[in-house]
């Protein structure tokens, strides 16, 4: 009878203490108009180091974007110089969203207790606030009597908290989207080994390809440049410049932008080349022909000479 009783007892302790860390529903909170500052959090946890490790997360409604509301919010209170409270800061608070409601979220220290601020004026917002403690000075005092009003941040010493989520394997989005660990698809599911795979139009303000080797090689003096009357017979045979892919090519298997830029550019080389050697060809027909004429010219002096002698 004595065991059992030390068994219950024992159970009971457990069951108190295991519930004594999960403090649900710590506060309720409602505005059934616009808000004019957004919800101060005032909270009983005390800011201070040693202070606990707090989880808490605010779950619940905002009417005005009809969005869930499903925030995780974690920080610890550290020391910058031990014993001066000057010098206590948040260390590394970070929220994370499992709805669809990512508002600015601030911490504060307000009178020596943390405040929690969301930044957002929304229309019939209502939430309720949880939390779970296990630190070494931890009192139930801390989490009771928190209040939400619609009020402005009153501290001088506020920090904005970040917002980061983290996925693995594979997470698929609507419009047949899908986001891998190696690989994101938009507008579709069939990556075929890309990094990034896009069923439909790209916009885009600038898109910068790093493509390598870059045609400078037309310009060595060791370069084959293609005669015009080889081009000419393999755009007659084949119906397309040499090392340019045919359209059918391209159907089937799009282009690489950087690869395809590398290839036009090595035919406007090539082309520039062709035109420096025609404009030399000309530039020496034209002194050619300015001799023949100043010959001419010289020779009908001669001759207008002789006739003039002969009268």
């Amino acid at each position: 009878m004595n065991k059992f009783l030390t068994l219950f007892f024992f159970g009971i302790l457990f069951t108190l203490s295991a519930y004594s860390q999960n403090y649900d529903h710590i506060l309720n909170y409602n505005l059934n108009t616009t808000s004019t500052y957004g919800v101060k959090i005032k909270t009983n946890l005390p800011f201070e180091p040693d202070g606990g490790m707090p989880t808490i997360t605010i779950k619940g409604y905002n009417y005005g974007t009809a969005d869930p509301i499903s925030l995780t919010l974690i920080y610890y209170v550290w020391r910058g110089t031990p014993g001066d409270p000057n010098t206590y800061y948040f260390s590394n608070p970070i929220v994370s969203s499992s709805g669809a409601y990512t508002p600015p979220i601030y911490l504060s220290n307000e009178g020596g207790k943390v405040v929690i601020f969301i930044d957002d004026r929304s229309y019939f917002q209502r939430l309720t606030v949880s939390a779970f403690g296990q630190g070494d000075n931890e009192t139930l005092s801390w989490f009771q009597g928190w209040t939400a009003a619609d009020e402005p941040l009153g501290s001088t010493y506020t920090v904005g908290v970040p917002y980061r989520n983290r996925f693995a394997g594979e997470v698929y989005m609507p419009g047949n989207s899908l986001w891998k660990t190696d690989g994101v698809g938009i507008g579709t599911g069939d990556l075929r080994g890309y990094k990034l795979a896009v069923n439909g139009k790209i916009r885009a303000q600038e898109i910068k390809v790093e493509a390598s080797p870059w045609p400078d090689y037309v310009f060595a003096k060791d370069y084959q440049l293609p005669t015009l009357q080889e081009t000419e017979k393999h755009i007659k045979d084949k119906g397309h410049l040499p090392g340019i892919p045919s359209a059918a090519e391209v159907k089937a298997n799009g282009i690489d932008l950087g690869e395809m830029n590398a290839k036009l550019l090595q035919k406007i080389e090539e082309l520039t080349l062709h035109l420096i050697e025609k404009d030399t060809a000309l530039k020496l027909q034209k002194e050619t022909l300015d001799e023949q004429q100043l010959q001419l010219k010289k020779l009908q002096e001669q001759i207008n000479s002789i006739v003039q002698k002969l009268k």
